[in-house]
């Protein structure tokens, strides 16, 4: 059995199902080869962003998958005819319905795979094998592979083993500047640490401030927040071995939807960590729900979170119960080997049925 896998893809967005085809079929059974996928198009920023595709050979039987891995929630229609599986992070439950080839699988979020030799050795092989096939600038192949080794780190560090720390809340996030993010993002993330605070617990990090001209002139009031969160505000990024440790030791965590409504990659490593997690309810759809009570606490107002912070901080019995049914969401749902096993799992099932 052979893997192919189209060589024009983003990186530090396939990172985690690259890992999962590894474990799956083993790196010596993968190559890298354009020639499979040419009538798929990349000549934008729009056709990067929406995923990458890889075929299965089996003999002379051919399995194709598209994986997108897009913010929106977009069906790239181009993408969805040539594929025999549409896997998709960020679909609303209308294109669940209306698109039989399409499976939700869930958040994922970028890891590092290689040394820094190795990140640089693969991020060469992959613009000499895809490079001529598009029409992207390479600073964009080449950003994104090095951005897999600068700001992300390797899978095994979200499941290193720790201690919670009682009384302690971590957070870090970045105060967007779309409508959406205004009016829900932000504000959601800026009372869940208003809620901390107010139920005496001590709070690190906060709130990225985004100091640059382009945000204040797409967002003129952008500069309230130095007031409204001046408490809990940063403007220097923190590393991520900074950010793992202490999440990790955090007593809960909070997510909301992000950008454009999507599964951040914050509720994907929360529920790889393990963590007791506070949410506002989820506007895409998952491989299989989440349960309230069980595997995430949702709250739907912003005056539900302070009697939700003093629960999980309060009531080890539930915090605990939480944080093993996050891991147990994550290892059956969610893991790099699952979403490739269930993606196969799924063409192989549609290809008997032609």
């Amino acid at each position: 059995m052979q893997v192919i896998i189209d060589p024009r893809l983003r990186f530090n967005y396939a990172s985690w199902y690259l890992l999962g085809i590894y474990k799956v079929f083993g790196k010596q059974n993968i190559s890298f080869d354009v020639k499979p996928f040419t009538s798929i198009s990349y000549h934008s920023v729009r056709d990067y962003n929406s995923g990458f595709a890889f075929i299965v050979q089996n003999e002379d039987r051919v399995k194709k998958i598209f994986i997108d891995t897009e913010d929106q929630a977009i069906i790239f229609k181009d993408r969805y005819e040539w594929c025999d599986i549409y896997g998709m992070v960020n679909p609303t439950s209308q294109q669940v319905r209306d698109y039989p080839k399409l499976t939700a699988i869930g958040p994922q979020f970028g890891i590092s795979l290689a040394s820094w030799a190795g990140t640089i050795k693969h991020c060469i092989n992959l613009i000499l094998k895809g490079g001529i096939h598009t029409d992207l600038p390479l600073k964009l192949y080449i950003r994104d592979c090095l951005y897999s080794k600068i700001r992300r780190r390797p899978l095994r560090l979200y499941t290193q083993p720790h201690e919670v720390t009682k009384n302690y809340i971590f957070h870090a996030s970045t105060l967007w500047y779309g409508s959406h993010e205004v009016n829900y993002t932000n504000r959601f993330r800026g009372e869940f640490l208003k809620a901390a605070h107010k139920a005496g617990l001590k709070i690190e990090g906060g709130f990225y401030y985004l100091d640059t001209p382009d945000v204040v002139q797409q967002m003129p009031d952008y500069p309230k927040y130095k007031e409204e969160y001046k408490d809990f505000l940063y403007n220097k990024r923190l590393s991520m071995d900074d950010y793992i440790k202490k999440t990790l030791e955090s007593v809960v965590v909070f997510n909301t939807p992000s950008v454009c409504s999507c599964h951040g990659w914050k509720l994907g490593e929360y529920l790889c960590m393990g963590k007791a997690i506070i949410s506002t309810p989820l506007t895409r759809e998952l491989p299989f729900p989440l349960e309230h009570g069980e595997n995430i606490h949702f709250v739907s107002s912003t005056e539900e979170l302070y009697d939700a912070i003093v629960k999980i901080n309060t009531d080890e019995a539930y915090r605990n119960k939480l944080e093993k049914g996050a891991k147990h969401y994550y290892m059956q749902w969610l893991a790099p080997e699952k979403v490739i096993e269930r993606l196969f799992s799924k063409v192989t099932e549609h290809n008997k049925n032609k």
